[in-house]
């Protein structure tokens, strides 16, 4: 006799748990692009200001960045 209550076991839908791996996946993509941003603009914040060419070249990597 089972000392626990016996519970039915869980049905497995690896369809289901491939579409909330990758929900989830896709969550955590966006949760670090925004993290990302966030030390982005603190490094800015924090940095001494840069000649114009290093202005320059960190505006022109940003905007890759974006189209990418």
């Amino acid at each position: 006799m089972p000392t626990h209550a016996t519970t039915a076991p869980p049905t497995l839908d690896p369809l289901e748990d491939a579409r909330d791996l990758q929900a989830s996946i896709a969550a955590l993509r966006l949760l670090l692009k925004a993290q990302s941003r966030q030390f982005e603009a603190i490094e800015r914040r924090f940095s001494p200001p840069g000649t114009p060419a290093e202005t320059g070249a960190h505006r022109l990597r940003a905007l890759k960045a974006r189209q990418a």
